[in-house]
């Protein structure tokens, strides 16, 4: 044996012949073809908007097209295939759509616009639902998905630094030079800086696209010890890049998210430690709401925004928001203006995506979205096999971040089908059959330690494959 074949890296992953012949087969563990989705999913969601283009009245997108022709094969290959199988939680996702396009056909009328709009919504949530349903077949596939969203982070992030700091938006303005270019305006700079588009529609959705890989890179990083050099620089690369966006909701991601890493770093070894965090959680806002002037969601908005003005209009929203959904519960008010707004407030535009759900479709629609993504959160804690248990807490960690984030921003276009694909991910995730489960664990999000019973399988690691 060669001193190459036994060589370590820094973060404790094997280096050398052997560690090729274990990148070559964990990549090969996963079809061709389920590879190439997945890496065209992506890269559909990463394609500039000015690759767009009108079908008639209908504006398509590369994602929407790739949705399009993937939504009924996926969901033959989740009817069809046995690791997969239809879930209780697949019905929750369709009523969702349903209830949604008979909200819209509701308020606007049985036309060519709602029949459009509720088409679109369809293709990009449900379409992306089971696209991830269907290609996150097994923990290998999960880990191949971690692996290409990490690299087109990284891809993005060397367009997004010199954008951010000299003004020239590279790869809006290249496929602008090509397709047509598309206004860039209306946003402004902060700290002397450009908020940085990358090849989205907005900073804010490149921001969160990158802000989601934050909590699947840190556990599904293979490492000797918590506070590895590789998983270290590999999450300090993600929070760099939804910086360059200079937006909230991507920072407040990371921030949630960060959160959660730190106490799990602190606390590893401590029984009950996640019910902890819980109940301090609760005990803070029970804490700040009675000893603030100001109402906890106030405060909390105030303190994660980059001025107390943004902060201010945004809690103007939720108080606006709220009170016409309270006049409109069932069905909303579709893409029609509320009317609960005071005459001085000519702001339109709702920057929280689970507030703007209910007031297009109800409560209804906000309420299966919202019970979609907690059931699936709930599955999730209670599977049962330590080797999957760095995919389990890397996907809750994420998850929880966006889902708090979309509290003060509208997850649209590539993030929301980004988001409904993380979602048919956790569900075809918590449900996987695999070998000789460990017995559940009492702590909500498992043992702080990566035991596993002989003969169970070894959990899969970013590191364990190429990029």
């Amino acid at each position: 044996m060669t001193v190459a074949s036994i060589q370590t890296g820094r973060d404790g992953t094997t280096v050398g012949p052997r560690a090729t012949s274990a990148r070559r087969a964990a990549v090969m563990a996963v079809p061709a073809m389920d590879r190439w989705m997945i890496t065209g999913f992506l890269l559909a969601i990463a394609i500039p908007p000015e690759a767009q283009f009108s079908l008639g009245a209908l504006v398509l997108s590369p994602q929407r097209v790739l949705l399009m022709v993937a939504m009924v094969p996926a969901a033959l290959r989740v009817i069809g295939d046995r690791r997969l199988g239809l879930r209780l939680l697949d019905g929750l996702a369709l009523l969702h759509v349903l209830w949604a396009w008979l909200s819209v056909c509701k308020v606007h009328g049985v036309n060519s616009m709602s029949v459009e709009a509720g088409g679109i919504y369809t293709i990009e949530f449900l379409g992306s639902y089971l696209l991830g349903r269907a290609l996150i077949a097994s923990p290998a596939h999960a880990v191949f998905f971690a692996k290409r969203l990490l690299l087109f982070i990284f891809v993005l992030a060397m367009a997004a630094i010199p954008e951010m700091l000299t003004g020239k938006h590279l790869i809006r303005e290249t496929f602008g030079s090509v397709f047509g270019s598309r206004n860039l305006a209306g946003v402004t700079p902060r700290f002397g800086l450009t908020r940085a588009f990358a090849s989205f529609d907005h900073p804010i959705l490149w921001g969160v696209f990158a802000a989601s890989a934050l909590g699947m890179t840190w556990y599904m990083t293979r490492a000797r010890h918590m506070l590895s050099f590789g998983r270290i620089w590999r999450c300090v690369a993600i929070v760099g890049a939804a910086f360059t966006s200079l937006s909230t909701g991507p920072l407040m991601a990371c921030t949630v998210q960060l959160g959660i890493l730190g106490w799990d770093v602190v606390t590893r070894g401590i029984k009950g430690r996640w019910w902890v965090l819980m109940a301090g959680a609760i005990a803070a806002y029970i804490a700040v709401d009675a000893l603030s002037n100001r109402d906890p969601l106030t405060v909390f908005v105030h303190y994660l925004t980059f001025n107390a003005q943004t902060g201010y209009d945004r809690k103007l929203i939720w108080d606006i928001g709220i009170a016409q959904v309270k006049l409109t519960p069932l069905f909303g008010i579709g893409f029609n203006v509320w009317t609960t707004a005071p005459e001085w407030w000519h702001n339109t535009s709702v920057d929280a995506f689970w507030l703007l759900t209910a007031l297009r479709y109800g409560l209804p629609g906000v309420l299966t979205l919202a019970a979609l993504t907690l059931w699936t959160v709930i599955r999730m804690i209670r599977v049962p096999h330590e080797s999957l248990r760095p995919l389990v807490m890397g996907w809750l960690v994420t998850c929880i971040g966006l889902s708090i984030a979309a509290m003060t921003v509208h997850l649209w276009g590539s993030t929301f089908v980004l988001f409904g694909f993380l979602l048919g991910m956790g569900v075809s995730v918590s449900g996987l059959k695999l070998a000789r489960p460990t017995p559940r664990l009492p702590a909500p999000f498992g043992s702080a330690n990566d035991a596993r019973e002989p003969g169970a399988p070894k959990p899969l690691y970013l590191s364990e494959g190429t990029l």
